[in-house]
């Protein structure tokens, strides 16, 4: 099993529930989590979370190892495949816009997971984003993982699955 790290477990952590400052024995413990084998994210994810100067960055920079970050583009045909499924649906064209832009990396992190199932790897994706089936506006990830029947789970699922507590 692999659990495949979306950048808004950084984000939404940094910015709103565990901010670096006051929460750092949160920010340890993730720390701890990333160097583990089984958990992982991919080269979008980081190009999201590198793209601000700003105590994110620093902190990422400073305590995951470059083999956290893995290589998105192996899974390509997946992305393709992503893309055309997600033409055929109900979304407005802003919305199929917005998931193929190049620096979105949702999409290539459903292409990884993809891809790693396609190679007999069970992958879970941790993610805040909320299944909205019936958003014509924004694609989440738990509706696009449903298709492809790939579990999707939030930190605190995580964190409960692994028997992590601090």
């Amino acid at each position: 099993m692999i659990y495949l790290i979306d950048s808004n477990i950084f984000i939404k952590a940094h910015r709103e529930t565990h901010p670096l400052d006051i929460h750092p024995s949160f920010w340890e413990e993730l720390k701890h989590i990333f160097h583990r084998k089984d958990i992982c994210s991919i080269d979008k994810v980081k190009d999201e979370l590198f793209y601000y100067e700003d105590d994110l960055k620093i902190w990422c920079q400073n305590n995951i190892e470059k083999a956290f970050w893995r290589n998105s583009a192996q899974s390509i045909i997946q992305y393709a495949e992503l893309q055309n499924w997600v033409s055929t649906r109900h979304y407005l064209p802003t919305a199929i816009n917005d998931f193929a832009d190049a620096q979105n990396a949702d999409p290539f992190l459903i292409s990884f997971a993809l891809f790693q199932k396609q190679i007999n790897v069970d992958v879970t994706i941790v993610t805040h984003e909320v299944s909205a089936p019936e958003s014509k506006k924004s694609i989440k990830i738990p509706d696009v993982c449903l298709n492809y029947n790939i579990p999707c789970i939030d930190i605190n699922m995580l964190f409960r699955t692994l028997k992590i507590s601090f």
